[in-house]
């Protein structure tokens, strides 16, 4: 099994000016908190679709998730199974209602529905939980990185740390998307090549089959990762995937349709995903019986690594480290401009500046982002010092924001009747039980659905029984949610950067899978087929997206030449 050589730092080092270069890109589209926070309604769902899907998972895919793959099979697959039919409640229910409430936060949307007091509350509880979380995904991305490289673990994490908060502050949300796009680029044809790779080594599929204990290849109805637990992970993953990060996709877009295609789109891509990502680590247990540390916490969640190792030339070994990157960061960064759009629009500008302009807004975006985006870096170094578990952790603060926050975000969404103290009677109610079970009675996963959304959906439910009519707030909101979305009239001061967007995309993948050509220098003859196939498809990815056109009236431009919106018409 090999190890990271310099080669493979190049290629880590190429990536890391690649994301630099993205955030300089997308800077001249950022005119204001708008466009900053939700792209001014106008990034193409087909981007925002594949940036809300890497947004879903992180290093721990490759490490938390692969562990899982390695130790019992198809129960991991049974897991992103529950990922993807989590987004077709976003694609019958959600995913329109949220682009229909025409708000720049989720926070924002809980002050119109609910009341101030419900949006503060969720505001500062979201922000201060999710630090942890975000901080447990980067300590877990640097300790991965570190392990297979020989860096070491806190000078990672700074490095990483800072690559994110740069390109997130100088291009908002635009900067994420346009990024994740990029990642899921170079990370789909990796996993592809990686999958026919361990299929290879270990006979085909029929020859993975045949070789796993039988063990893997079943599953009970009860017991870790048994049928009752998939069925819970899949009730929490619900919550999560169609609030927060996955929510601002929905309303980035330009109407509800759109909107929809992005939910149906990560639907398909976790499906298809879930068998693909996890060939590699179960054949590592047909290679592999017994799997190094490589400094993990469990020698499992190396199996991603290892399989890279022994099967992939050097380059795209680094290729491999840069998917971590790209996964993780995809994941941080959609954190960290969500966070930044609660401090700016719900704290800020609904506490202190009531009248701040679009600019004075744009300002504070970026400073709120690199607060949050230091401060994340930071409890992750201090993590990585005390040696905390990185996946217990991450899972731990999951579920109990996932569980407490998502039954009243989404219920409001869709029942009415319901006084403007419901959401945050739900709330409090599915915290205080979530606290209870993680930190004092330690219910497992199946317990604390089994529990707590019974609880927040109750509380919620008996509270219309108080309900005394419609508020200023959640009568704009539901006629909102009634009236589809006219583009014509709605956006038509707001550029469309389709066009520029993927020529600009177009180009820089097609680069990224050519200049991967010049590895074919470095590897052995043998090992070249594999470099040339990484290549191939990437250029056939790249080379697609060129003939990606907006909606645009082509006999009236928004953008010109250099990508840069016009002025707007005069009445």
């Amino acid at each position: 099994m090999a190890g990271a050589n310099s080669v493979d730092y190049v290629v880590i080092a190429l990536y890391a000016l690649l994301m630099v270069r993205v955030g300089f890109y997308v800077l001249r589209f950022n005119r204001g908190a708008a466009e900053y926070f939700r792209g001014g309604n106008r990034i193409p769902w087909l981007v925002a679709g594949l940036s809300c899907f890497m947004a879903g998972f992180s290093a721990w895919t490759f490490t938390g998730a692969a562990g899982v793959a390695y130790r019992s099979g198809i129960a991991a697959i049974g897991l992103y199974i529950g990922n993807a039919l989590s987004f077709l409640l976003g694609y019958f229910i959600f995913a329109k209602r949220w682009r229909r409430s025409r708000i720049t936060t989720v926070m924002e949307y809980l002050s119109g529905r609910f009341n101030p007091a419900t949006h503060q509350v969720f505001s500062w509880t979201t922000i201060v939980f999710q630090l942890f979380t975000s901080a447990s995904t980067l300590f877990g991305l640097s300790l991965f990185v570190s392990s297979a490289c020989g860096f070491p673990v806190t000078w990672t994490i700074l490095g990483a740390g800072a690559l994110i908060v740069f390109y997130c502050v100088l291009g908002g949300l635009w900067a994420v998307v346009v990024t994740d796009f990029l990642q899921a680029s170079i990370l789909m044809p990796f996993c592809l090549v990686l999958v026919v790779m361990s299929l290879a080594r270990v006979g085909g599929v029929s020859g993975l089959v045949h070789s796993l204990p039988p063990e893997m290849k079943t599953l009970h109805v009860s017991g870790e990762f048994g049928w009752l637990y998939i069925a819970s992970w899949t009730v929490m993953v619900s919550f999560g995937y169609n609030t927060s990060a996955m929510a601002q996709r929905y309303f980035s877009v330009d109407d509800e349709r759109s909107a929809r295609k992005i939910a149906l789109l990560c639907c398909g891509l976790f499906f298809v995903g879930a068998f693909l990502w996890f060939i590699p680590p179960m054949a590592m247990r047909v290679v592999y019986p017994e799997l190094p540390r490589m400094g993990l916490p469990n020698a499992s969640e190396a199996a991603y690594a290892v399989a890279s190792l022994t099967l992939l030339p050097h380059g795209l070994i680094g290729v491999m480290l840069a998917a971590m990157f790209s996964a993780t960061m995809a994941n941080l960064s959609a954190q960290f401009n969500v966070k930044s759009a609660i401090l700016t629009k719900d704290v800020y500008q609904s506490l202190f500046r009531k009248s701040a302009g679009e600019h004075e807004l744009l300002v504070v975006g970026w400073v709120t982002t690199f607060l949050i985006g230091g401060a994340t870096t930071l409890i992750a170094v201090i993590m990585a010092a005390s040696g905390q578990s990185v996946f217990q952790i991450m899972l731990t603060f999951n579920t109990l924001m996932s569980l407490a926050y998502g039954p009243p975000a989404l219920l409001g969404l869709v029942v009415r009747r319901t006084p403007p103290w419901s959401g945050l009677a739900s709330f409090v109610t599915g915290l205080i039980l979530g606290m209870l079970g993680a930190f004092v009675y330690h219910w497992s996963l199946i317990q604390q659905v089994a529990i707590i959304v019974p609880a927040s959906f109750g509380v919620f439910f008996v509270t219309m029984l108080w309900d005394q009519g419609d508020t200023p707030g959640r009568a704009l909101l539901f006629r909102n949610l009634n009236t589809p979305v006219d583009v014509a009239t709605e956006l038509k001061d707001s550029a469309d950067f389709t066009a520029p967007v993927f020529r600009f995309l177009s180009r820089t993948i097609s680069f990224i899978g050519l200049l991967s050509l010049v590895l074919l220098f470095t590897v052995p003859p043998n090992q070249r087929i594999t470099v040339i196939w990484f290549a191939a498809l990437t250029v056939a990815v790249g080379g697609s997206l060129w003939f990606v056109r907006g909606t645009a009236d082509p006999e009236k431009p928004t953008v010109d030449s250099n990508g840069l919106p016009l002025p707007a018409p005069l009445e």
